[in-house]
């Protein structure tokens, strides 16, 4: 008995430990994820709405969130709400920030019309055939990868809620202090 609970005590200790960065508690993946918290943000380029495209290497030495959505998406409208009633004021300004929202399975088109509907100024990339979309994850939008600035995943979250939300913009704040 004394065995299998100092083993335990050990997996337990061990857990916790390999989810710890020097940013802060990690917080861990889910089943659908593909890359996870402590590995690299893998390479990509993304065409944006702004007529500009996005390469993954150009945000060296930035604090990114990456966030995965799609229009149609109840939660990821829930999450634009909050972005848009300023939930990221300061941030924003930040030069060592760098928030990058990919629209999943839509068009530039289809995504600068639905930005225009809802009265957002926001730029998003364009991910049509879902190819940056499965260097991340295999299911679940919205979908929030924090990337330090030595391009090592801190945060790889699945779905919105205001709590959780919140404490995403307060550790991005944090490690930008």
């Amino acid at each position: 008995m004394k065995r299998l609970l100092a083993l335990l005590a050990f997996v337990v200790c061990t857990t916790l430990a390999w989810g710890q960065t020097t940013e802060g508690p990690a917080i861990t993946t889910d089943e659908f994820a593909v890359v996870g918290v402590g590995e690299r943000m893998p390479s990509f380029e993304v065409p944006m709405t702004n007529g500009t495209t996005i390469r993954s290497e150009e945000l060296n030495g930035k604090v990114v969130l990456i966030t995965l959505w799609a229009s149609w998406c109840p939660s990821c409208r829930k999450e634009f709400s909050a972005i848009g009633k300023g939930a990221f004021k300061g941030l924003l300004e930040n030069d060592n920030f760098v928030w990058l929202p990919i629209a999943r399975e839509e068009n530039v088109a289809t995504v600068k019309a639905w930005f225009d509907k809802k009265g957002y100024d926001f730029v998003s990339g364009s991910d049509v055939d879902r190819a940056i979309y499965a260097l991340f994850a295999t299911q679940e939008i919205p979908r929030n990868i924090v990337v330090d600035r030595g391009g090592i995943i801190v945060h790889h979250s699945a779905g919105y809620t205001k709590k959780g939300f919140a404490e995403l913009v307060e550790r991005l704040e944090n490690m930008l202090n």
